[in-house]
């Protein structure tokens, strides 16, 4: 089915004869979904100039395109855009704290990631959701995984032993 899309939305962009920014950023989701992340991210890319900075829930998945691919840096900056604009979604905290970690910066994003309401921060422990639902690339996946476990093991220490 992902391929039959992909198919679909190509044609739909050929039949445009221009570039479509909303033609554009589903092409580079169905690419996302078929694991062309290169390709997805320079559709997304494209969609994103044509969009007159107006931020977008599109550019969310730009970035996590970007740090599929090990674009760190430019990821981290669309995302920085994303989370200004929709500060309280919680796909973007959890995401926010993929990044984080990524960087390195384990307690940042721990605190980030505990920012994302109880109930809500179940599904991100959830690898059906994040697969199959919400359909994370792999490296937004296992980032994210680090920080949940790190976040588990840290509520399961005494606070006595906490240094």
């Amino acid at each position: 089915m992902p391929k039959e899309a992909l198919a679909d939305l190509q044609k739909a962009n050929g039949l445009r004869g221009k570039p479509d920014a909303i033609i554009l950023q589903n092409v580079a989701r169905a690419k996302e979904i078929n694991g062309m992340y290169g390709q997805a991210d320079r559709d997304y890319t494209l969609a994103i100039s044509m969009t007159s900075n107006e931020v977008n829930p599109f550019w969310l998945r730009s970035a996590m395109v970007k740090l599929q691919i090990g674009e760190l840096k430019e990821g981290y900056d669309l995302l920085r855009r994303v989370e200004n604009r929709f500060p309280e979604a919680p796909e973007v905290r959890a995401a926010y704290a993929t990044f984080l970690a990524a960087q390195g910066n384990q307690i940042a994003a721990q605190q980030k990631y505990l920012e994302i309401p109880d109930r809500q921060r179940q599904n991100y422990v959830d690898q059906k959701y994040l697969k199959q639902v919400i359909a994370w690339p792999p490296a937004m996946i296992d980032g994210l995984s680090t920080v949940t476990s790190a976040v588990e093991k840290a509520a399961d220490t005494p606070v006595e032993n906490i240094q």
